[in-house]
């Protein structure tokens, strides 16, 4: 499973494993605080916040064609967009500079832990990597029957979604876009559980034009991708095997970057 689902809403399982990780490293410190030094509570949560921000700036800077666009979807977070690396960077240069030399090896302790956590729960997020495209049967917004294995050939990127799911919304316009922008990939967009009628009213609403709309009404993809909630969108290979999924809203940057990977 690629989420954690609790009641309605699915967690994307990477985030649920970052959460994990920083929980430990608090943790860690927390402990270490109160046989060594108090200083280390303080600088567990700064350091995160540190490290929090410089991800997400490091990913900005790394995508600034992009996020120059718009620039205040640099604030919309929920979309994700972090760059690991960064944030390692970031959290380690707080602690060089705010901890004492002889604290620098419980800090690195505490760092230690959370890097063992996050490797510990790593494959979680891969159980399903040995998939491939279902060959399902679903329906143009004409009527006429589309089998999934007619898309092989090239890459695929089949996203999941609803008229009434308000993320799947925001990132369709920007998922339209981008398919234009690269023929050599197929952009499959998937409704879920949803009529004709509904789906042609929303899309010339929203003046979206987009090769393959295809409709799910008995959700048969949701079943044999295991698909958890919306939108959700699948990164194919051109043999048809599954290279990346991601749960929730995209950012463009985002997509772009699973582009390069899916090529």
């Amino acid at each position: 499973m690629d989420a954690v689902q609790i009641g309605p809403f699915a967690l994307p399982w990477a985030r649920v494993q970052v959460a994990l990780a920083l929980l430990a490293l608090v943790a860690v410190a927390e402990a270490l605080a109160r046989r060594v030094d108090k200083r280390l509570s303080p600088w567990a949560y700064n350091a995160i916040l540190v490290g929090l921000l410089g991800a997400r700036l490091g990913f900005v800077l790394e995508n600034a064609s992009v996020y120059a666009k718009d620039p205040l979807s640099v604030l919309y977070v929920w979309q994700g967009g972090f760059s690991p690396l960064w944030g390692i960077l970031a959290g380690g240069g707080y602690t060089l500079m705010t901890l004492p030399k002889h604290l620098w090896r419980y800090a690195a302790l505490a760092g230690l832990v959370a890097l063992l956590v996050a490797g510990l729960f790593l494959t979680r997020g891969q159980e399903e990597k040995g998939q491939r495209l279902p060959p399902v049967s679903l329906y143009t917004l004409g009527g006429a029957e589309v089998s999934l294995d007619r898309f092989l050939g090239k890459p695929v990127v089949l996203n999941a979604w609803a008229t009434w799911c308000p993320p799947c919304r925001r990132e369709l316009p920007m998922m339209v876009r981008i398919s234009r922008e690269n023929p050599d990939v197929h952009f499959v967009f998937v409704s879920q559980g949803e009529g004709p009628e509904v789906v042609r009213r929303f899309l010339e609403e929203q003046g979206l034009v987009a090769e393959w709309v295809l409709l799910d009404p008995e959700t048969r993809l949701s079943q044999a991708l295991g698909i958890q909630g919306l939108p959700t969108t699948f990164f194919f290979d051109r043999e048809g095997r599954l290279v990346s999924r991601h749960l929730g809203e995209l950012s463009e940057a985002l997509l772009l970057g699973y582009l390069r990977v899916l090529r």
